[in-house]
C-alpha cells in the first residue's frame, strides 16, 4: 500500500495518475479524424505521428523527470555539500600527501552511497513517471487505430511495439554521480575522489616507513 501511494504521489501532480487514461483515449478519438495518414501504414518513427498530443506528453514527462532530478539535490543539498568536501580531504590524503587511509575513505564512501542509493530510488521515480507517459500515449494511440480501424471497416489491433512518441529517460540518469559535478562549487577534486573511491582503495602508493 505504501508503495502505491508513493507513485500516486509521484504521478499526480503530472497528471500521469490512472485517472488521466480517459483523457488519452477521448483525444485519441479526437484526433484520428484529424490524422492525414492512415496509422497502420505509417512506421511509427514517422515525423507526422508526433501529434501536438504526443509533445504535450513527452514534455510533461520530460518536465517531471527534470523537477524530480532537482528536488532531490535541493533536499541532499547538505549531503552533497559533504561529500564535496569531503573529496578535498581524500584527494589531499591520497594525491598530495601520497598516502592511502581506508579510514577516511570509507567514511567518505557511506556518503557517496547514500547519494547514490538517493538517486538510484529517484531514478525509479522518474521511470515511473516515464511508464505511465507512455501508458498514456499507448491509451491515445490505441483510441486512433480503433476510431480508423471503425472508419475504414477494417478490423486491426494496435501492435504492442507501435508506439509513436516513445518516452524514455536521457542518458544522465545512468550517472547520478555526473549530477554531483554539475552542482555549483564541484571542481576536478570530486571526480578525482571518486576515482579512488571506485578503484577499491588503492590509488596512490602506500607511504612506507623511513
Amino acid at each position: 500500500m505504501n508503495a502505491r501511494r508513493d507513485v500516486t504521489r509521484t504521478l499526480r501532480p503530472y497528471g500521469l495518475d490512472l485517472r488521466s487514461t480517459l483523457g488519452s483515449r477521448r483525444r485519441g478519438r479526437i484526433d484520428a479524424s484529424r490524422l492525414r495518414v492512415t496509422v497502420a501504414d505509417v512506421s511509427p518513427d514517422a515525423a507526422e505521428l508526433i501529434t501536438p498530443y504526443v509533445q504535450e506528453v513527452r514534455l510533461i514527462a520530460e518536465l517531471a523527470a527534470n523537477d524530480l532530478r532537482g528536488r532531490l539535490l535541493r533536499d541532499r543539498h547538505a549531503l552533497v555539500a559533504g561529500i564535496h568536501s569531503g573529496a578535498v580531504a581524500v584527494i589531499t590524503q591520497y594525491e598530495v600527501r601520497r598516502s592511502q587511509s581506508p579510514a577516511l575513505l570509507d567514511r567518505w564512501g557511506r556518503s557517496v552511497a547514500e547519494w547514490r542509493t538517493a538517486a538510484a530510488h529517484c531514478r525509479n521515480r522518474a521511470e515511473t513517471v516515464t511508464g505511465y507517459a507512455n501508458l498514456r500515449l499507448a491509451h491515445y494511440w490505441d483510441a486512433v487505430w480503433h476510431r480508423q480501424s471503425a472508419r475504414d471497416r477494417t478490423a486491426r489491433t494496435r501492435p504492442p511495439a507501435w508506439l509513436p512518441g516513445t518516452v524514455t529517460l536521457d542518458a544522465g540518469w545512468q550517472d547520478p554521480d555526473a549530477w554531483l559535478a554539475a552542482t555549483p562549487g564541484a571542481d576536478s577534486a570530486l571526480v578525482a575522489a571518486l576515482r579512488v573511491l571506485d578503484a577499491g582503495h588503492t590509488a596512490g602508493p602506500r607511504r612506507t616507513a623511513a
